[in-house]
């Protein structure tokens, strides 16, 4: 079972665009029941949104949010490139492929994704207009809490801490090492 990773996606575009990008969100596929009948992303397990909440821009664009999660990182399941569904299916299954990604997905349109991934501790941040990636960021997820102190203490580095448990009860009542939380 993956982690799962939680994005918000705004979509900048007209009205097909926005309806061909949310489609790709919700497309199913099996590879071995044959060729898929929609182009798809990739272990996308959510997309909701509101299309009465599509906002008009006032100059023939909508702007669209869609939430959601998918597995391990956007980046497996929405774009190509090393480590993602994308390259694995299209490698696994050339005859059938019918993925597609972001940088396709964008050529007509803008899309803005933010996700974070608790269980292993990042978020990523991804602008994608006009079939180009203009911005890429992967960043650790802030990690703070309290200490027995009452200090609260940010970006800490697990790997070289050697202070004391951190905990999210700021009142640090009944506070013992069993019951911190690592954050």
């Amino acid at each position: 079972m993956p982690n799962y990773c939680d994005y918000e996606m705004k979509i900048k575009g007209s009205k097909s665009a926005i309806t061909r990008v949310v489609r790709c969100l919700e497309a199913d596929y099996n590879y071995s029941e044959g060729k898929p009948e929609h182009k798809h992303f990739f272990r996308v397990f959510e997309a909701n949104y509101n299309e009465d909440e599509m906002e008009d821009n006032g100059n023939g664009t909508f702007t669209l949010l869609v939430y959601g999660y998918c597995a391990w990182s956007v980046w497996s399941c929405m774009c190509s490139g090393n480590h993602t569904y994308y390259s694995d299916l299209k490698e696994s299954h050339p005859d059938i492929f019918m993925g597609t990604d972001l940088y396709e997905q964008s050529e007509d349109c803008e899309i803005e994704v933010f996700s974070e991934e608790g269980g292993m501790g990042f978020s990523e941040h991804y602008l994608f207009k006009n079939g180009k990636c203009l911005i890429d960021n992967t960043e650790e997820l802030q990690q703070a809490g309290y200490t027995k102190q009452g200090k609260l203490t940010t970006h800490i580095n697990w790997d070289t801490y050697d202070g004391d448990y951190i905990s999210l009860n700021p009142n640090r009542e009944n506070l013992t090492e069993e019951y911190c939380w690592v954050l």
